[in-house]
Order: C-alpha cells, then sequence, then structure tokens
C-alpha cells in the first residue's frame, strides 16, 4: 500500500512517511516440515555421537509461538505498540516445497496475513529469503553453485506476481554474510560447515550475483518499477579490547571478524562492484567485477546491534564497565550512528531493518531502546536519509541455534505454556516513541533537530548513560585509557545493571527527581525507573513544544 492505508493515517506517499514497526522471522515463530533450517534444527552437531544438540536449551521449533496460525493476533499486537509497518517474511519451502509445485494454500495463508496488515494500517516489508529455503534447493547445493540462481529468481518472481500490488517494500536477502559466517566458518547454521572458507566464498559471492538477478527481474514485471526492492545486511565490527603485544592475536582476529561477518566485503562490493574474497596467508581467491552493487538497490536495510570486543584470551569482552546484553555483547549506541553515517555513502533510503536487545531479565531493554532510537534521530537530524526503525522482534522466539535461551522480544512468550505473550515493562519504552513519533518524515526530522536543540547534539544519550554509570568510549579517546580499566572479561549482565542502578540512585538529588519529594525514602529500582520517566518527559516536551505536557504523559503511562 502506498498510501493513506488507514482512515487517521495522513495521506502519505510510502516514501514520505516514517515507518516504525516490528521485524519477525516467520520460520523462528512457526517453523516448518521442508526447509533447510528444519532439518539442522532437529540434527546433532558437530558430533552426532556425542549428541550434542544444535539448538541450545530444552525445547525446539517444534515448539514455538505458532505466528502461522496466530498471524492476527501478532499483527493487532504490532499495530496496538503504535507500529505502521510490519517486516516478515516468505518462506520458500512453505511456498514451494517441491521443485515447480507451489503451495496454493500457504499461498492463500500469506494473502490472509497481508489483509490482516491493511486492516490495521500496517505496511508490510517482505523479505524473501531469512536464512531459510527447501531442503531440495538445499541438496542441490543452494548459494554455492551459480547454476542454483535461477530457481531463487524463478521463485521470487512468483511472490512479486500474486503480491507485488499489494507489497511496496521488498528485500531480496537478509545477511547474507552472516549466514555465510555461522553456516560455514563457524558450523552453528546449516550446513553446518566448519572453517569450509572457500564454500563461504562461494556462498557470499552467489548470493549477491543472485541478488542483482533477482533486482532486475523483478523490476522488468508489470510494476516493478513503483516497487521498492532492497538488500538487508548486517553492520557489526570487531575491535581488540586493548593495543599491545598481549592483545595481537585479539587484533588479527577482530580484522578478520570484521572481514568476514562484518561487511566490508558487501560494502566494497555496493560502491565499486568488485567482490574479493581473501583467505588468510594466501590472500584473494575469488574475485570479479561487475556494475557497483547500490545500483541494483532501491533501498538499504541496516541491521545493527553494538560491537565486538575480544579480550586478550580471544573471549567476548567489553570496554571498562560498558553494558552488557544477554549476547555478551554491550549496548553500544555510537555504533548506530556510526553504520548510518557509514552507509550514506551508497546514496540509497536507508530503512534500520532489525536492532534490538536478548535480555533474559529485563532491566536493560529500556536503556537499549532509549538509546539507540536517539541514535537513529540524531542521524535523521544530521540530515541522513534514514526512514524507518524496525524492533527485532515482536515475540521471543526461537534465536536459531541459540534456542529459546535469547529473549529479544517485546512480548514474553514461555515454551512452557506459562507465559502467553505479554508486554515486558521495558519495551513500554518503544511504545512511547512509537505512538508519540509523527507519522511524515519530514515532521521526524524536525522534532529530532528541536530534541537536538534541548539535549545536545547526541539527543542526551551521552548524559543519560553516564548518569546511569555507564562509561562513553569514544574511538578517538579510547586509545588513552590503560590496558587494565579497557580490557574486561564477560560478567554477569544482571550484577552490572544493579551496579547500574545504584549508580543512578546515588546521582540524584531527591528533590530534583520526577514525582519525588524530599525525605521520601525510594528503592534504587523504583528511582531509576522515576529518572526514566522524567527524562523521556523532557525529551518528547522538548520535541514537540506545541503538545500538552500532560497528554504526553498520559501516552507514556499506557
Amino acid at each position: 500500500m502506498t498510501s493513506n492505508i488507514k482512515d487517521g493515517i495522513r495521506n502519505l506517499n510510502a516514501e514520505d512517511r516514517f515507518l516504525k514497526g516490528v521485524a519477525v522471522s516467520v520460520w523462528q515463530n512457526s517453523g516448518d516440515n521442508g526447509s533447510n533450517w528444519t532439518r539442522y534444527a532437529l540434527a546433532k552437531w558437530p558430533f552426532s555421537k556425542l549428541g550434542v544438540s544444535t539448538v541450545r536449551g530444552k525445547y525446539n521449533i517444534d515448539t514455538c509461538s505458532d505466528f502461522w496460525n496466530n498471524y492476527e493476533k501478532d499483527i493487532k499486537l504490532t499495530a496496538s505498540i503504535g507500529s505502521n509497518t510490519f517486516r516478515f517474511s516468505f518462506e520458500w519451502a512453505r511456498i514451494e516445497p517441491r521443485q515447480g509445485v507451489y503451495d496454493v494454500t500457504a499461498i492463500k495463508r500469506y494473502d490472509e496475513m497481508l489483509d490482516c496488515m491493511e486492516k490495521y494500517g500496517i505496511e508490510p516489508n517482505a523479505t524473501l529469503w531469512h536464512f531459510t529455503h527447501p531442503v531440495w534447493f538445499d541438496d542441490l547445493g543452494g548459494f554455492t553453485k551459480e547454476e542454483n540462481i535461477p530457481f531463487f529468481v524463478n521463485y521470487s518472481k512468483k511472490m512479486f506476481e500474486i503480491f507485488g500490488k499489494r507489497i511496496k517494500f521488498w528485500a531480496t536477502f537478509n545477511e547474507p554474510s552472516c549466514a555465510m559466517f555461522l553456516g560455514f566458518i563457524v558450523g552453528i547454521a546449516p550446513p553446518g560447515k566448519i572453517l569450509d572458507l572457500m564454500a563461504a566464498g562461494r556462498f557470499l559471492s552467489t548470493m549477491l550475483k543472485c541478488h542483482e538477478s533477482t533486482y532486475h527481474a523483478l523490476k522488468a514485471m508489470p510494476g516493478g518499477a513503483a516497487a521498492m526492492v532492497g538488500l538487508v545486511s548486517h553492520h557489526i565490527t570487531f575491535e581488540p579490547a586493548s593495543d599491545g603485544l598481549l592483545h595481537y592475536p585479539a587484533k588479527k582476529l577482530s580484522e578478520w571478524m570484521t572481514y568476514w561477518w562484518g561487511w566490508e566485503v558487501i560494502e566494497h562490493w555496493m560502491l565499486t562492484g568488485e567482490f574479493k574474497w581473501k583467505l588468510p596467508l594466501v590472500g584473494t581467491r575469488i574475485h570479479w567485477r561487475g556494475a557497483p552493487g547500490k545500483g541494483c538497490c532501491d533501498w538499504w536495510g541496516i541491521n545493527y546491534y553494538s560491537r565486538g570486543i575480544f579480550t586478550w584470551h580471544l573471549l567476548p569482552g567489553r570496554r571498562g564497565d560498558e553494558v552488557l546484553t544477554d549476547m555478551y555483547y554491550p549496548i553500544y549506541p555510537d555504533g548506530m550512528f556510526r553504520a548510518i553515517e557509514r552507509c550514506s555513502e551508497f546514496g540509497l533510503p536507508m530503512y534500520i531493518t532489525e536492532t534490538g536487545i536478548a535480555d533474559a531479565k529485563d532491566d536493560r531493554r529500556a536503556l537499549m531502546i532509549d538509546a539507540y532510537m536517539k541514535a537513529v534521530l540524531r542521524a535523521v537530524a544530521a540530515g541522513h536519509d534514514v526512514r524507518g526503525f524496525y524492533y527485532w522482534t515482536l515475540v521471543d522466539n526461537l534465536e536459531w541455534s541459540m534456542g529459546y535461551t535469547m529473549r529479544f522480544g517485546l512480548f514474553e512468550w514461555q515454551p512452557d505454556g506459562s507465559v502467553d505473550r505479554r508486554l515486558k515493562e521495558g519495551s513500554k519504552t518503544l511504545v512511547r516513541y512509537f505512538r508519540t513519533l509523527p507519522e511524515s518524515l519530514a515532521e521526524v526530522k524536525e522534532s529530532a533537530q528541536r530534541m537536538q536543540a534541548v539535549l545536545g547534539e547526541d539527543l542526551g544519550v551521552e548524559a543519560a548513560l553516564e548518569a546511569a554509570g555507564v562509561p562513553i568510549f569514544h574511538p578517538e579517546t579510547e586509545a588513552e585509557h590503560s590496558a587494565g580499566d579497557r580490557t574486561r572479561g564477560v560478567g554477569d549482565p544482571g550484577d552490572r545493571m544493579n551496579r547500574t542502578r545504584s549508580g543512578i540512585g546515588e546521582g540524584i538529588g531527591k528533590g530534583n527527581e520526577e514525582g519525588v519529594g524530599h525525605g521520601e525514602e525510594v528503592s534504587g529500582k523504583e528511582r531509576c525507573k522515576r529518572k526514566a520517566l522524567g527524562l523521556q518527559k523532557a525529551t518528547l516536551s522538548a520535541a514537540f513544544p506545541d503538545s500538552s505536557a500532560t497528554y504526553l504523559y498520559l501516552i507514556f503511562m499506557l
């Protein structure tokens, strides 16, 4: 839908709207019976005789929240939090379970999902490949063989033929470099190869060529010229915890991790059209040149979570007292701004297609959402062409090989059946943003600039983190820190947030807290909560001076 998809939404073209919503993978919430990931998840890895499961924890994909049959419930939840868009995946294995045979029942189900999105005023954003494909395609060699490209192109054309009039935004692939690294280098995703570096290079090379072929095929179809066809990439860099000889192995590992799992190969291809796949010691092994990749993208998807830090003993770490997520990387909002700034070189509209936090205790989610959203708004205020923000994800799901141990969802869901889609306390920060930010991209930019005028260039992120006891490290000053200050191993994130909360409580004058009078005894947790509400009220009052502060406060309390 390109305009006015629901009564009450202003008559804006899709390109003029600021999209705010959630992203999901249908497989992660539904599973299937015939994909590469289902086969992998139900197998053993890497030593089947030892009985090591490919998925961590007690539950596997056969226990799930079942989006496939509960899509209306989940799309309604998406709308209830203030979203105007929903990013989802077409599941190729469901749609074409056998080569050349399309399942009309599966296609009808997606039609019903789109009906539901239209009902709730939700702009669909469809991903054609989100790590999963049919086992028959996998058995043919998948994306390690260029001769398989036509299979994906034909499937994509079929989807566009059926749904092209209903979907404006399309992504061919989700995170090619991440799928390559996990599947062919560390082996914790299908096909489960370990250090098969040449196959990894072939996979990434083929996928980029396949994206280009698919892009041109869709644009040549009826309605293709009006469609927005893009590519979604994972943006992460890795660094050693410190300098010096002791951290030299960590430095070299960081360089190769940034090259492989990061996005240097894709960035170079996007800017120059040149693909170069290098291996340690032996140099470039795969090389070709074509038109710059940015020429076959109408928009660019940024998946950003953090940056990785390696200690001298090559374990995940952090700098100073940065707050770690459950995934053992820190909350690092400055990296979001830098990723946007770097991707701006492509000259394409950008959407934050994924960002989120694994936080089982739900004691860091609000901090992360506030800091990352402000980093995005800072980029908008600076003139970078960011047109949307998708949180990963709506409901707790199977986080691939990590199973249900990583809790990214805005809504809690427990595989034992004890909790079904309960909004988490930390998620309310995102709800407040979504319900308050304008629909108009131009108005979002104006609001972000007003926030800057009141709160500073970074919209108060640095001050808020420092008030919470979280140190700020800038690339230009990090070298000044000693190895002892900078190098920390992975600690318990919950303990870290207890110290953070204590820091907030100690740093606030009792008479200056939101809703706290002189002499009132308040716990550290309550003090943190009230301080956060006060900061959010100040932020949005600065952004929307024409609105009633009381009205905004009531929105906050919903």
